[in-house]
């Protein structure tokens, strides 16, 4: 869904220079945006929070003072609909889903484009990946070293949730009761998902998601 007012106020934190200016020369170009304010640590753009609230934020995961994650628990106490993303070049699932469990509406990469950008800053209900970061939830950016298996395309969002409901016990049946979709859109996302582990039945997929970490159970 996207968000109905047309100028949006945002605010960024990054303490390096170079990446802040460069995302910011990204964010100024998209049309819904009508003020930008760039700041180099999680504490500043806090106190800016506390004298104008912005409409979305873009906090740096790793900064001096106060870091990405310390600022989104401050943000969240005190503005608790304030819609925050995270930024990094570390895409580790610990992190990512610490930050969603802080109350991150968004996590990107810092290499993300402008039509990522731009959809993190309308999104308004579900979580945003950008689509590095699908790829390190999925399992398809990791090494051989990390895990034995790469998948043949990374795993969409909708995918890696009937993934984890999978893996949780629910039939198919159930999962397309509790996304309120239909069956038939169950089996779809189920046979690409099978696809792209490259597996030919469901009990085999629950074993290597698992397994191999893709969803944690």
């Amino acid at each position: 869904m996207k968000q109905k007012q047309t100028k949006l106020n945002i605010y960024l934190a990054d303490d390096h220079n170079i990446v802040a200016q460069g995302l910011a020369s990204l964010i100024q170009q998209i049309p819904e945006v009508s003020n930008l304010k760039v700041f180099l640590n999680g504490k500043d753009l806090f106190d800016a929070c506390l004298i104008e609230q912005p409409d979305v934020v873009f906090l740096d995961v790793e900064m001096p003072i106060w870091d990405g994650r310390k600022t989104l628990v401050e943000l969240k106490n005190k503005f608790s609909d304030l819609r925050c993303n995270m930024l990094s070049m570390n895409n580790e699932k610990a992190i990512i889903d610490d930050c969603i469990a802080k109350g991150a509406l968004g996590y990107l990469s810092k290499d993300c484009n402008i039509e990522e950008l731009q959809e993190a800053i309308l999104n308004t209900s579900d979580v945003y990946f950008s689509k590095e970061v699908l790829k390190h939830l999925s399992g398809y950016g990791k090494t051989k070293g990390e895990q034995q298996f790469l998948l043949t395309e990374p795993l969409t969002e909708r995918e890696i949730e009937i993934l984890t409901l999978l893996c949780d016990g629910f039939s198919p049946k159930e999962i397309a009761d509790k996304l309120f979709v239909s069956n038939r859109t169950v089996d779809t996302h189920k046979t690409n998902i099978m696809q792209k582990f490259e597996v030919n039945s469901v009990g085999k997929l629950i074993s290597v998601a698992i397994k191999n970490k893709v969803v944690l159970i």
